[in-house]
């Protein structure tokens, strides 16, 4: 296990790389739809313009994680963060919709930061420390994203290029920190001799308990999502809030995130285990998911709203956390990526769903749609993917303990 000194500068560095890579991403979504209209662009061009990201990455994040678990998570990160760079370039310099659509494909196709940042974590942590520095990167990408939208509001005034650039800017500032701040980590040996293939994707995934707690990914992901893609909708239609109140309503949510993700996390896990955790934490959302859509009031709302991003969060580290102990350091990257791309494809079909069912059944009914998902994901970590874990750990413990 490396020194104490060492995981610090890592994990500082880290945290550093996602927080200025989130601001690039939070500078520039809110802004897209105005760029591409300046060209011409539809509405449904718009739409289509927003996908394209989440499909790239949903074929990216297992491939460069797995490509991290090759070649090493320094090289990797190299290429993620240079495919970033280069997709700002392209669109602060782009003229032409097919020029942007370009440069959101590159983003999309080259992604991967959040795994490869994930698997270095995992490098250089103990299992025991684990939760509390994957909340810490967790914590970057929130305030990333909150402070991303107030800063390219306020470039955007000079002309929406500006934005692209100084996002490419702290792309270039995180190129030259992995290079020259960010010591490597090197593939473990038994994973140079896997083959680079779908197949050895595909057979991790195959495993029982790894296979169940991706399930268990899906249906948590899902009413989240909703969640995040449909709330202003719901604001709308069921309290009549304007924008600006529920961006500070949003904003509020952030910052509980990030509090819950870059402090408490580590207070959590250091009493309980991340299973415990999501056992207890999965039957609090869940309601909650259901009551906050019922609010009558705005005081109602932020008061449900607080102790449902607590536990959003901690059963987001968690989660996550437990995805790192359950697979061999030799197939992590890939592994953490194919449970990141979840999130990916959930960002592509949710807006729809959450938008069909205020719909179709009322704002009110949201939650409950919601609610439901992550029971399903709930009942699946109890009854199916916590007995194959304990036997799988248990199993472990007995190999280590007859080596």
């Amino acid at each position: 296990m490396e020194s104490e000194a060492q995981k610090k500068k890592v994990i500082t560095t880290l945290f550093l790389i996602v927080l200025a890579d989130m601001l690039g991403f939070g500078l520039i979504i809110p802004l897209l739809p105005y760029y591409v209209k300046q060209f011409g662009a539809t509405d449904l061009m718009v739409g289509l313009l927003s996908m394209v990201y989440p499909l790239g990455q949903i074929f990216a994040a297992p491939l460069i994680g797995r490509f991290s678990d090759k070649v090493g998570r320094k090289r990797a990160l190299l290429l993620s963060v240079g495919g970033t760079f280069l997709s700002l370039l392209t669109l602060g310099f782009a003229r032409s919709i097919t020029v942007i659509l370009l440069s959101r494909l590159i983003d999309g196709l080259t992604g991967g930061n959040i795994t490869v940042a994930q698997s270095y974590i995992s490098d250089f942590t103990d299992e025991k420390n684990r939760a509390k520095s994957l909340g810490l990167i967790g914590a970057a990408f929130g305030l990333g994203f909150i402070l991303g939208p107030a800063l390219g509001g306020f470039l955007s005034r000079w002309g929406f290029s500006v934005p692209a650039f100084f996002a490419a800017g702290l792309s270039f500032v995180n190129l030259m920190n992995i290079i020259f701040l960010l010591p490597d980590s090197k593939p473990a040996k038994s994973s140079r001799q896997v083959p680079f293939t779908f197949e050895e994707l595909k057979k991790t995934v195959a495993t029982p308990h790894v296979g169940s707690l991706i399930f268990v990914k899906f249906f948590y992901s899902l009413g989240f999502t909703m969640f995040e893609s449909s709330f202003a909708l719901f604001a709308m239609r069921k309290l009549n809030l304007p924008l600006s109140t529920t961006s500070y309503v949003l904003a509020y949510v952030g910052l509980v995130l990030v509090f819950t993700q870059g402090f408490l996390v580590g207070k959590v896990t250091k009493k309980y285990e991340e299973n415990k955790i999501v056992k207890m934490f999965v039957f609090v959302a869940s309601p909650l998911l259901v009551l906050y859509s019922l609010s009558p009031n705005l005081i109602t709302l932020l008061l449900i709203l607080a102790p449902l991003s607590v536990s959003s969060a901690l059963i987001g580290v968690s989660l996550s956390s437990l995805v790192t102990k359950s697979v061999e350091r030799d197939k992590l990257g890939g592994t953490l990526g194919i449970f990141n791309s979840v999130d990916s494809l959930m960002r592509i079909f949710s807006p729809l769903l959450g938008a069909a069912v205020i719909q179709y059944f009322g704002p009110s009914f949201l939650g409950l749609f919601e609610g439901i998902l992550v029971l399903i994901g709930g009942l699946i970590f109890l009854f199916v993917f916590l007995p194959r874990y304990i036997y799988f750990t248990s199993k472990k413990l007995a190999e280590t303990f007859n080596q």
